[in-house]
């Protein structure tokens, strides 16, 4: 006779699991009751050289200038990973300044103290990706995109709030021949006119030096057809991060992009560090073979070292996924970690962070871990990723100076 009541189902939940029960208990997933974020380090920190070199002047000499200049898909364009890298460098090494603009929706978000506003009506100029519009002439500037007036109040305004020192204000924009017309205030001063005219295309640069106070710069259509490239504020020294990321895009996009007003800018302002994040898009692309992937992509690194020879250059790879994307996600982070190797620059693999390729469901249990598009991270999650991405640089940095 079996015992019945509360003493039976205590004998029965107390009897040993058959061989059978066992094996399914042991199948049954674990749910992780701790976020876990892997350190994951550079990948040839030697790449880095030029980099650290510089870092070491400027620690030396605090009046010099460093640049960074971060490139990339809508992961980079969100500023919110490359804002954690940004202001961690610059509270190590001096604050260089906000770097180059464009309005949110038309380049990157910056989550700085400088807000730059487009009112009236512009049209983005850039050409990268099939769903991409605007001529074909390439020329829009450093940040993959540029801006032309589609109305008669189109306008820029430039909040730089109250600091500890001057700062110099930047406007560049596209000389052509009958290139359309800008005017430039300060304040409540009056509209200077900018001279854009040139007889080939070039880049054209208008500077106003300010001091520490808080102040207003404002950009305005003046008539015809303009083009501007980007604002870019900076302070006399100090370690600046630009970035320059395009949602949707790729690499290749790079390769669309005019190199002699690319040269030009990048002889104006030369970056001690290039950081290429993208690979995303290319690996949710399945009509995109991983060989054309990786000649794309290796032939825009190329002309990024051409362009920029001096600059050491790291590759990020893209960010964890879900397994459903995983092999594809797998195969372009290795086809990076090669292309590296080849062109001489450092490799830092994102995804590791979450444990790799087809792991994001991990994070995926966390709130603010993930956007509820299941491809981007929620902020939390790219705050994690962030400060994962500037200790393997400082690591890096650090793995070459002597001892």
């Amino acid at each position: 006779m079996r015992p019945r009541g509360a003493w039976g189902r205590a004998l029965a939940l107390a009897a040993p699991l058959s061989l059978a029960a066992l094996a399914s208990v042991r199948a049954q997933p674990v749910v992780a009751r701790q976020l876990v974020v892997h350190p994951v380090d550079v990948e040839r920190p030697v790449a880095l050289g030029h980099f650290r070199d510089a870092l070491g002047a400027l620690a030396r000499d605090p009046r010099r200038r460093v640049r960074v200049m971060h490139f990339g898909d809508s992961n980079v364009a969100a500023d919110l990973w490359t804002a954690v890298a940004r202001e961690t460098l610059q509270a190590r090494y001096g604050d260089g300044g906000s770097g180059y603009l464009l309005p949110p929706r038309i380049g990157s978000w910056h989550r700085g103290p400088v807000r730059l506003e487009a009112a009236g009506e512009w049209t983005a100029r850039r050409r990268g990706y099939a769903r991409d519009y605007g001529p074909l002439d390439g020329r829009w500037g450093l940040a993959g995109v540029a801006m032309e007036p589609a109305g008669p109040a189109a306008s820029l305004v430039a909040h730089l709030p109250s600091d500890t020192g001057p700062r110099e204000v930047e406007l560049h924009a596209l000389g052509r021949p009958r290139p359309g017309r800008l005017e430039v205030r300060v304040d409540a001063g009056p509209y200077e006119p900018v001279a854009l005219s040139r007889g080939r295309p070039e880049l054209v640069v208008v500077r106003r030096s300010l001091d520490a106070s808080a102040h207003r710069v404002h950009v305005r259509a003046a008539g015809g057809v303009p083009r501007v490239l980007g604002l870019v504020v900076e302070r006399p020294s100090g370690l600046v991060y630009d970035v320059l990321g395009i949602n949707g895009h790729r690499a290749s996009a790079i390769l669309t992009w005019d190199e002699a007003l690319l040269v030009e800018q990048l002889r104006h302002r030369p970056p001690d560090l290039v950081v290429l994040s993208y690979g995303g898009n290319e690996a949710l692309d399945r009509g995109l073979s991983l060989a054309a992937y990786e000649a794309d992509t290796s032939a825009a690194i190329a002309r990024v070292r051409r362009i920029a020879p001096d600059a050491s250059c790291l590759l990020v790879g893209p960010l964890a996924t879900f397994p459903a994307h995983a092999p594809r996600m797998g195969a372009v982070s290795a086809t990076q970690r090669r292309l590296a190797l080849r062109h001489g620059c450092g490799f830092w693999d994102s995804a590791a962070s979450s444990g790799g390729p087809g792991t994001l469901e991990r994070w995926a249990r966390f709130p603010g871990m993930v956007a509820s598009d299941r491809l981007h991270l929620g902020r939390e999650g790219y705050a994690r990723v962030g400060r994962s991405f500037v200790g393997a640089l400082l690591r890096a940095v650090r793995a070459g100076e002597p001892d």
